[in-house]
């Protein structure tokens, strides 16, 4: 018995995907999540300014693994098929998010904590240069070898400091 992968819409995978990557805590987890989102051969635009895949990286990493644990809010979200005959294989996805990360530092018994907002428009489509796993005959996987090949992002990451009186 065969059971084909349902693959999640265009939307639902780069929310699904993103929220890996911001709730990642260690770097094992991060760099598979990263890896999951974002073509090697990615074309990155941040806040206007076209950076490299590792400059987005180590932008997303910030200050290290400090973080004790994050929540994501999808505030909007849109996306619009390549092909409408396949609304789940390739196409463009525009999101607007607010994270909030905590950190493991405490102050004065609360954590201090990070609040991203961003505006995010994607290009989904199936990465070429990914070699799906080889199975053997009458096993299947579940690859999906759908990243981004174009991002443009703005964001916003503001630090809020515990202040007591």
């Amino acid at each position: 018995m065969s059971v084909n992968l349902v693959l999640p819409t265009l939307k639902n995978w780069a929310q699904l995907r993103l929220s890996a990557i911001i709730k990642a805590t260690t770097p094992s987890a991060f760099d598979t999540a990263f890896d999951n989102f974002l073509s090697t051969h990615a074309t990155l635009t941040v806040n206007g300014k076209h950076i490299s895949r590792d400059e987005y990286k180590k932008q997303l990493q910030g200050e290290g693994f400090r973080e004790a644990g994050a929540s994501v809010t999808f505030n909007g979200a849109v996306e619009i098929p390549n092909d409408k005959s396949n609304t789940f294989q390739a196409g463009v996805v525009g999101l607007f998010y607010t994270a909030v990360i905590s950190e493991k530092l405490i102050l004065h018994g609360e954590p201090e904590s990070n609040q991203i907002t961003s505006s995010l428009n994607l290009v989904i489509e199936e990465d070429k240069s990914l070699t799906p796993p080889h199975l053997p005959s009458g096993v299947h996987g579940d690859f999906d070898g759908r990243r981004v090949s174009v991002l443009n992002q703005i964001i916003l990451d503001v630090h809020q400091k515990n202040n007591f009186n």
